[in-house]
């Protein structure tokens, strides 16, 4: 659908008001959005809308606009009058704060809302529907064993010059740009997340407690898979003998401190980019209003580099291209053929969390298992078919407020945050590659190397920018921080479309067992609807 942009002036009358409704219904339905995506999103417009008359008034005009930005389409509201964000909640839902936060601000179907110049305006972005990411992959693997056919036409002198020529600089390049991305991701991501936990008028009691308690999940989950995977992978008898040292130890945490600020960006070390991201990010805290200009450069900073990453990662395809023909070429193919091994891995360990974590959700809340399955399975298949947590957004809102029993606003403030910041099987994902990398590569594990790859995997996995092969720049600093060989990247970066599946899949179903245990301990949890079989 190609959108011609449009920009309508209307007055904050309820007549109007159903004229835009429909105006987005269509305009979704034209974009080949989910169903459920496009009602919850006519509807979370026509709230706004309704906020936007009760508070100016229906003869204030507001501007209804339709358009798009580097093929990224949107729509927004604006209004001119006083200060007044429609997408916060008054009284006691203010307990979760505004859950229209920088953190998930580029979330799709997600709204923001912005103040300059005495304009209210509203805006909701989404993503353009895309080919299937495995077709991408079955393409780009079908291409390169056709073109690996050449060999047999052109000769081992032109195979040379091609890979000399066109394949090294191609990869180089694409690595160069992901490395360049790396530690302005890493450092905004970290700190805008913290910025927005800490701050008092984005998230509220329920709302912070709900962040911490994802991220200590996550921890979690990647520690538990870090043993399993160390005992598959790993010959621990061998480790087995490595010394605990106390001045290891302290030399490892030493090593956070840099000797400069510009030490973190020219050597690449990603815990000296975290830990002065974290430093900076509680001093922005702790001032409050006195630096209000410098959170808000932060925030759109991360805005900036989770875009110029989407862009980099479009060539994705080609790269995969690229890594398999050369692969080929080299005889190096029996090396992704292999890693079967960390994908069986990975399904198996998530699986077994999910299950166990299913079977204490059911026990505890004395539901039965069957019930809560059939409850969960849309959402599960959809983010399994799609690989897109955007995808299944409707479905999963659905099915944690009507069919599980959740509070609305509860669901309205979790899905979202949870979207972006619960990523417990990415982070195994990371976990499962690193250990069997460093397995093949024969890099040096020890105890203080195991801490270090769960720290790593577990605020990586958060700082992963939510777009199509945003996990690459995560692979890079994962790999590089932790000693395992540039080759690596490239074999995993090739089947990390496989993993991705498997990941939204696993981490939307365990997101919404840990919405309901929360919500139980805010008392905003129906249990006779939880309870309900599914008709």
């Amino acid at each position: 659908m190609k959108l011609k942009s449009t920009k309508q002036e209307y007055k904050l009358t309820p007549e109007a008001i159903d004229t835009v409704s429909e105006e987005i219904q269509e305009f979704l339905t034209g974009l080949k959005a989910q169903k459920k995506n496009i009602i919850e999103t006519r509807l979370s417009s026509e709230e706004i809308l309704l906020d936007l008359m009760d508070k100016y008034g229906s003869d204030t005009e507001f501007t209804f606009v339709k358009s798009s930005f580097f093929s990224r389409q949107f729509i927004s509201f604006s209004v001119k009058g006083e200060s007044f964000n429609p997408l916060e909640k008054a009284g006691d839902e203010d307990e979760f704060g505004d859950w229209s936060s920088a953190l998930i601000q580029n979330a799709d179907y997600t709204p923001t809302y912005s103040y300059d110049k005495g304009v209210n305006t509203v805006t909701i972005r989404f993503t353009k529907k895309q080919m299937n990411p495995v077709l991408k992959m079955f393409i780009a693997i079908i291409a390169a064993v056709l073109f690996s056919l050449l060999r047999f036409v052109i000769g081992e002198e032109a195979v040379t010059y091609i890979k000399e020529s066109v394949l090294d600089p191609f990869y180089n390049t694409f690595l160069g740009l992901m490395k360049t991305v790396e530690v302005p991701l890493v450092f905004l991501s970290v700190a805008c997340g913290i910025i927005g936990i800490g701050d008092s008028n984005v998230f509220g009691k329920i709302g912070r407690k709900m962040v911490l308690r994802f991220v200590g999940v996550i921890l979690c989950f990647t520690s538990i898979a870090g043993v399993a995977f160390m005992a598959m992978f790993l010959n621990l008898k061998a480790h087995a003998t490595a010394k605990i040292s106390l001045k290891t130890g302290v030399e490892m945490l030493l090593d956070l401190i840099p000797d400069s600020l510009a030490e973190p960006i020219s050597t690449g070390n990603t815990m000296q980019v975290v830990a002065c991201a974290i430093f900076i990010a509680v001093a922005i805290v702790i001032l409050g209003t006195k630096v209000k200009t410098i959170a808000k450069i932060i925030n759109e900073g991360n805005s900036i580099i989770v875009y110029m990453t989407s862009l980099i990662c479009r060539l994705l395809p080609v790269f995969i291209f690229i890594v398999l023909l050369d692969m080929i070429w080299s005889g190096n193919a029996k090396t992704f053929i292999s890693m079967w091994r960390p994908i069986v891995a990975f399904i198996g360990v998530s699986a077994a969390l999910f299950l166990g974590n299913l079977f204490y959700i059911c026990f505890r809340e004395k539901v039965k298992v069957n019930v809560l399955i059939k409850k969960m399975i849309p959402t599960f298949l959809i983010g399994f078919g799609t690989a897109s947590s955007v995808a299944a957004n409707g479905e999963c809102a659905e099915s944690l407020n009507r069919k599980m029993g959740l509070n609305k606003r509860f669901v309205e403030f979790g899905q979202p945050v949870g979207g972006v910041v619960f990523m417990p099987t990415t982070a195994i994902n990371f976990m499962v590659c690193a250990i069997y990398m460093a397995s093949y590569y024969k890099v040096n594990v020890s105890i203080m190397w195991f801490l270090l790859a769960i720290v790593i995997c577990t605020f990586v996995a958060i700082a992963t920018p939510p777009v199509p092969g945003g996990a690459i720049a995560a692979y890079t600093v994962i790999f590089a921080q932790l000693g395992i060989p540039g080759e690596a990247l490239a074999i995993v970066i090739a089947l990390d479309i496989l993993f991705d599946f498997f990941a939204t899949a696993f981490d939307g179903a365990l997101m919404q067992l840990e919405l309901i245990r929360q919500a139980e301990e805010n008392n905003m949890l129906n249990y006779d609807v939880l309870r309900k079989p599914v008709k």
